[in-house]
């Protein structure tokens, strides 16, 4: 078993390598709407971190929108990652909730906010602190029942002059265990 740190960071540069690797038009057909950016995470960047990391990726399994799953000499798909993706980071509180519930080294929460707190990015200062308050808080109540030595990671999608976006990872208690910031920025002309 990988150390579970260790885990999500492979996630995340896997994820950041299948970005890297999609052209500006792919952006722009991907940003026209919800529809549009969950199925580019569906169809080409999720699976393509699977595959990187030598996971067996699956769809809406545990009502669960994606399943990253070991597969043992038996054929058995035992889920290692856990993955939501939420276009509303102001409702994406449900989707923290339902993956504290879950047993697996690794849950992420891919969403769309204005989470830069840079000045002039926002005129609310982005919602960075205020949703990872809320989301560690949802995390901890849940470990607090229910122990589990699980990380969240979180991918933010931020398209404001740049399309950027950011990672964190929170441990048990909803403690920040990777501050990771910004790790990918690309200026997109829309």
């Amino acid at each position: 078993m990988r150390p579970i740190i260790g885990f999500w960071r492979e996630f995340r540069t896997a994820f950041e390598k299948s970005l890297e690797g999609m052209r500006s038009d792919e952006f722009l057909m991907a940003w026209k709407g919800s529809a549009a950016r969950t199925k580019r995470y569906e169809e080409h960047v999720l699976p393509e971190v699977a595959q990187q990391m030598g996971l067996r990726f699956k769809k809406e399994e545990f009502k669960v929108d994606y399943t990253m799953c070991e597969v043992d000499s038996s054929g058995n798909a035992v889920p290692l990652v856990f993955v939501e993706s939420e276009n509303n980071a102001q409702s994406a509180g449900h989707e923290i909730r339902k993956l504290a519930c879950l047993h697996a080294p690794l849950k992420v929460l891919v969403v769309c906010a204005e989470w830069s707190n840079e000045p002039g990015d926002w005129g609310h200062r982005g919602y960075r602190k205020r949703l990872t308050d809320e989301w560690a808080g949802q995390i901890n109540a849940h470990n607090a029942v229910w122990p589990s030595a699980s990380v969240t990671g979180v991918i933010v999608a931020e398209w404001n002059r740049t399309l950027r976006y950011y990672s964190q990872a929170l441990g048990p208690r909803g403690e920040i265990v990777d501050p990771h910031e910004c790790f990918f920025d690309r200026d997109i002309k829309q």
